[in-house]
């Protein structure tokens, strides 16, 4: 019976020890299994192309006015929701400069030094593949502030909008992972071309629009909470 006894107590010292232990390992992998909310996304790019006409200004040569190819920057912020899905909002900026190509002299002259920042509000849609490999399409709309760093122009801010698509590759934690972003991004300009049409109010006049196209690749470290 002391035997007995003596074993009762010893298991009900071991539960006193080790039940609590169990208990909080097991809160502690309950909130570290608990799927992300937020991913942050800093990311480097490589943007190419951004030319435009200036056939229809008078005051310029015929010609092309483009955006020289270079790197950029950014960040990522992602709102996730269920199914795969994410509101992600993102800026990029570009610093690049611009050159002008002549239709009669030919060769390219630098004009001067240029900055595109995107900011975008879109989607992220992922295509069910694997748990940790997940590619995507994505989509935005947003604004593009133009930035000239000439002294005399002042900066302007367009409409403009992506599309896209991608994949990222999660850690086996799922806290941690890569992002590889490829982009189409537009923005609409003035043209310089005038059009004009009359009914029984009056006569009016409106500005053609020109499309700066440009691609963007790029990719950067997810950051998942």
């Amino acid at each position: 019976m002391l035997r007995f006894s003596s074993t009762v107590h010893v298991c009900a010292l071991i539960a006193t020890l080790v039940l609590p232990a169990m208990t909080s390992s097991a809160a502690a992998q309950v909130t570290y299994t608990r799927p992300p909310r937020f991913e942050i996304t800093p990311f480097g790019a490589y943007n190419w192309g951004g030319s435009f006409d200036t056939d229809a200004f008078g005051g310029i040569l015929a010609g092309e006015l483009s955006e020289n190819d270079s790197f950029s920057w950014g960040i990522i912020t992602s709102f996730l929701s269920g199914r795969g899905s994410a509101v992600e909002l993102w800026y990029l900026r570009q610093d690049t400069d611009v050159s002008f190509n002549a239709d009669l002299a030919g060769g390219s002259t630098g004009v001067g030094d240029f900055a595109n920042n995107y900011i975008q509000l879109g989607f992220r849609q992922e295509l069910a593949v694997g748990q940790r490999f997940h590619p995507f399409i994505s989509g935005s709309m947003g604004v593009n502030v133009l930035d000239p760093k000439a002294a005399d122009i002042g900066t302007s801010t367009r409409f403009s909008w992506s599309l896209g698509g991608g994949a990222k590759y999660m850690a086996n934690n799922n806290r941690v992972g890569f992002r590889l972003d490829l982009r189409w991004l537009v923005t609409p300009v003035p043209s310089g071309t005038y059009g004009t049409w009359c009914d029984y109010w009056g006569c009016y006049v409106t500005e053609g629009t020109a499309w700066l196209h440009q691609g963007s690749v790029g990719g950067g470290l997810i950051f998942a909470f």
